[in-house]
């Protein structure tokens, strides 16, 4: 009997231990499942490591990526004490809280003196005028509220 057994196991009709294990459907949809949370955890954890790994970027200093200006003439009257400054802001972006400082030939450098008001975006050209300045400075200095955007020129004196 044990010879028919085989054979009939052998052409596949009859079999004589039940198969173990998992079928191949619920193996692959574990898979799926068990890939599917692993993408997800890693997601979460790179999110949280980017977010901390890169420096805060605020509103400022974005928007002075694209700020300039130049100056585009400066001059001194002798008689009067009087720098007389022309500012072009070339750029789209508005800049404020104008400051100048004057450079002397032995590299010390004045205290701030604010100029009023704001320099206008998109090709405007604005004076300022300084009163009070002594003849010795070699250079004018212009700074922004954009700590990276500022110009010095050399002043024609008359």
């Amino acid at each position: 009997m044990e010879a028919l057994d085989y054979i009939q196991n052998y052409r596949g009709k009859k079999t004589s231990k039940p198969s173990l294990g998992i079928s191949p459907l619920v193996a692959a949809v574990l898979l799926i499942a068990v890939t599917m949370t692993i993408a997800a955890l890693l997601t979460y954890w790179a999110t949280g490591f980017v977010k901390t790994s890169l420096p805060e970027i605020n509103e400022t200093e974005a928007e002075c990526r694209f700020a300039a200006f130049s100056i585009y003439s400066c001059t001194y009257s002798n008689s009067t004490e009087v720098v007389s400054l022309i500012l072009e802001n070339y750029k789209n972006i508005e800049l404020k809280s104008l400051k100048a400082f004057f450079i002397f030939p032995n590299t010390s450098v004045s205290a701030p003196i604010i100029l009023d008001g704001t320099l206008p975006a998109g090709g405007v050209l604005k004076s300022y005028q300084i009163q009070n300045v002594a003849e010795d400075f070699s250079k004018i200095m212009i700074a922004t509220h954009c700590p990276e955007v500022s110009k010095e020129k050399v002043c024609t004196k008359a």
